[in-house]
């Protein structure tokens, strides 16, 4: 699992099984795609233990292979990953318009529910 964390959970707990990477030479959402590539988890695999909890040790994923990527291949994963951050976030938005129509539509009517979503 890698999840990137942001300025606002700085200080948070979680579990002692995470290793924390703080990038000096990549940006971290690259990082973050790069450990997603399936290529890459398989080779993670490899190197991981036990079977209910597998894990990878911190020295093994340290030694990793990460390439040095070019700068557009750096700027073209953060603008992919902006705009599916904007998707999720548009998709949660239209989600919540539409639970929020719903009980319009049981409490007043259909119309309204109608109208509601047409507002927004």
């Amino acid at each position: 699992m890698s999840a990137s964390i942001s300025e606002q959970q700085h200080g948070f707990v979680c579990s002692s099984g995470f290793a924390v990477l703080q990038p000096k030479h990549i940006n971290g959402d690259v990082l973050l795609t790069y450990l997603r590539l399936p290529l890459i988890c398989k080779l993670m695999d490899l190197y991981t233990s036990a079977s209910m909890y597998p894990a990878i040790s911190e020295s093994d994923l340290l030694n990793l292979p990460i390439p040095k990527f070019s700068t557009v291949t750096e700027k073209a994963v953060e603008q992919s990953l902006q705009s599916a951050r904007q998707a999720k976030q548009r998709a949660s938005q239209l989600l919540d318009a539409a639970k929020h129509a719903v009980e319009i539509a049981i409490e007043q009517s259909e119309a309204e529910a109608l109208a509601y979503l047409r507002s927004r």
